[in-house]
């Protein structure tokens, strides 16, 4: 073996390593059940109607806690159109009785619409993080 050769296999080895240590620190950690944020958990809901779709976002305790909200919402989620966008917004009072509640109006029962959200604590640490597309159904024929 040349000396050449070891040097381009240490340099190799070095270079796969430093690939490995920033890939590493560029990918999002998973949440383990010792990691997990205080606070409750979310569940999702979802309407829809002619006019309009409701989404609610449901916190699993009884207790009433105030929380922050970043969110996207699109119509036509076939073409992904950004109709509004809010960030940090104060909900107060919420509560499994008194949930986040997200009303996006429709023009007609074959608009599509879509939400992504993210709902902190008043510590800023992220409780639910989700997406929710309602798409419209296709009608099923009555029978004779």
């Amino acid at each position: 073996m040349t000396m050449t050769s070891t040097i381009i296999r240490a340099s190799l080895v070095c270079l796969v390593l430093a690939a490995v240590l920033l890939s590493a620190g560029c990918t999002e950690r998973e949440q383990s059940p010792g990691d997990r944020v205080p606070g409750p958990d979310f569940r999702g809901e979802t309407s829809g109607y002619d006019d309009r779709v409701v989404f609610r976002f449901i916190p699993e305790t009884d207790a009433a806690a105030t929380y922050s909200v970043t969110l996207t919402i699109e119509q036509d989620v076939s073409w992904g159109t950004t109709i509004e966008t809010r960030e940090n917004v104060i909900y107060e009072n919420i509560s499994r009785g008194n949930p986040i509640e997200i009303v996006v109006p429709r023009e007609g029962p074959s608009d599509g619409a879509a939400i992504e959200i993210e709902i902190r604590n008043t510590a800023g640490e992220v409780l639910h993080r989700s997406r929710t597309s309602v798409q419209p159904g296709t009608p099923t024929p009555a029978l004779p």
